[in-house]
């Protein structure tokens, strides 16, 4: 709405697009969006996530596909008619047997997780005639993780084979990595510079320190900077130690140096359609575990009122600058087209439709 204004009071050209993303990460809203081609088009796309820090980000993400896998076989008494059996759980068993000896024949940076979500029933004497099993094929490049993720389907054959049970699969989501954009994060640092950080009462820090008293690794250093450099790891310490809290309160400089986070979003599948870029605020105390209660607790308190407000100030701020300095905006396309020569190849099936949970 400010950047609305903006052009409206200013008459300057161009036009602002808000777009509602449900489902963010897991049920990957903005990956959807992107299979249907609605990030084609936009000059630059602007966001944000809440953190423990102040920071532009910068650096790649794990591209990710979520399927889940239905075994159906026939129940028979385990004792009495074994062999008129097919068991669904010795399916699922041998999926995951198969898919351990995949992960030696797979690249350094791919993962493969796995949960069994049916084993079937609960009573052993019984030949179990259904079991599920939910899979996640990370890797840092999504058209990579597209193909190992055939090989896994390819497993599940195997396994339905081999017992004599069948199987469907099901698509649950799927992400792609992110591609950078230093010109797009140099003009966000420069706002946030200019902005500042949120500031917090003494009441608000006093809750960040309890708070931060009941997690480990509260110690851990801020930005994904000190994660790759010896030297920004310094200077984020002294200024975590200034702080003399819990709260960063507190620009870390910028990084845009080799950054990659194992972590999986659907930011990924914007960047590959139009130069994107995104800050983290701080939004929890220093530490806090990424999807845990604490964080929830922060979200509903002012600190994490405010950190979504002033997110909204710098992305604004940084919005008028592309529109109003049309050199910006062309250094952050010519580096948008050389980053995603490859093009980009959409982890989500054509047919498939978003999960709704129940």
């Amino acid at each position: 709405m400010g950047v609305k204004a903006f052009l409206e009071a200013t008459k300057t050209p161009g036009t602002v697009v808000l777009y509602g993303c449900p489902g963010e990460e897991g049920g990957a809203a903005k990956a959807f969006m992107a299979r249907d081609g609605l990030w084609y088009g936009l000059d630059a796309a602007l966001t944000w996530h809440p953190n423990d820090a102040n920071e532009v980000l910068t650096g790649s993400s794990n591209s990710c596909i979520q399927t889940q896998y239905h075994f159906t076989g026939v129940a028979a008494h385990a004792a009495g008619d074994p062999d008129r059996g097919r068991s669904a759980l010795d399916a699922v068993e041998l999926m995951n047997v198969g898919v351990q000896f995949l992960r030696e024949h797979m690249s350094d940076k791919a993962r493969i997780h796995y949960a069994i979500t049916d084993a079937g029933g609960r009573s052993p004497n019984v030949v179990q005639p259904r079991a599920s099993v939910l899979y996640m094929v990370r890797s840092n490049h999504v058209a990579e993780a597209v193909e190992l993720q055939k090989r896994v389907d390819k497993i599940a054959e195997g396994a339905a084979l081999m017992t004599e049970t069948t199987f469907e699969k099901k698509f649950i989501d799927g992400l792609a990595d992110t591609v950078t954009n230093h010109a797009l994060e140099r003009v966000l640092y420069q706002n946030f510079q200019e902005l500042g950080v949120p500031s917090h009462t003494t009441e608000e820090l006093a809750y960040a320190d309890q708070l931060s008293a009941t997690y480990p690794g509260n110690d851990r250093l801020p930005g994904v900077g000190s994660q790759y450099d010896l030297d920004y790891a310094e200077q984020a310490r002294a200024l975590r130690t200034k702080a003399g809290h819990a709260m960063n309160d507190f620009l870390l400089p910028l990084y845009q140096g080799d950054a990659f986070e194992p972590g999986s979003t659907d930011v990924g599948d914007v960047s590959w359609q139009c130069p994107t870029a995104q800050i983290h605020v701080a939004t929890w105390p220093n530490g806090c575990p990424g999807h845990s209660w604490q964080n929830v607790s922060c979200g509903r308190t002012d600190i994490g009122h405010k950190a979504a407000l002033h997110a909204g100030k710098v992305l604004a701020a940084a919005a008028m600058d592309l529109l109003t300095q049309p050199a910006l905006l062309e250094e952050a396309k010519a580096e948008f087209q050389r980053r995603t020569v490859a093009g980009y190849t959409c982890p989500i099936p054509a047919d498939a439709v978003p999960v709704v949970a129940d």
